[in-house]
């Protein structure tokens, strides 16, 4: 599996963490539950860690907006070298 590939899988793992927190931090909120509440911040300090570790531009070594775009999730470009990370393209230089 090449980088690029890597860089994706882990940043759909750090969305499912992210997603899952905001659930149990929900849930916790309405129930007044601390475990759900104490299991939700968890989740979200490990999408954080996961994002800002991993969640990188394999081509620059630049780190990624931890932004989450709903309307182009199939697309991911680097902001910085303008690499597309889904198609494994790096920009060539003019």
């Amino acid at each position: 599996m090449n980088k690029t590939r890597n860089v994706l899988k882990y940043r759909s793992v750090a969305l499912y963490f992210l997603f899952s927190s905001i659930i149990a931090l929900f849930l916790g909120s309405l129930t007044n539950s601390l475990v759900l509440t104490i299991m939700g911040s968890t989740l979200l300090i490990i999408y954080i860690l996961i994002s800002l570790v991993f969640w990188r531009c394999p081509f620059c070594k630049k780190r990624l907006p931890m932004r989450f775009n709903i309307k182009n999730v199939d697309e991911v470009i680097c902001p910085y070298c303008n690499a597309n990370l889904l198609y494994n393209e790096e920009k060539k230089q003019p």
